[in-house]
């Protein structure tokens, strides 16, 4: 359970630094590679908790 807690935990900081990264650029939106990047992270927390 602390596995999934933790992998949980990265993909929150790692959406919260890609959002941060994109609004200091002046993006309001995601680029197609950092999404690619997030969705791959989901994925594998899925994989995890399954």
């Amino acid at each position: 359970m602390n596995n999934i807690i933790l992998a949980l935990e990265s993909l929150n900081k790692e959406v919260s630094f890609i959002a941060q990264h994109s609004f200091n650029e002046g993006r309001e939106h995601l680029n197609d590679l950092e999404i690619e990047h997030l969705i791959k992270m989901t994925n594998n927390i899925v994989m995890k908790i399954k």
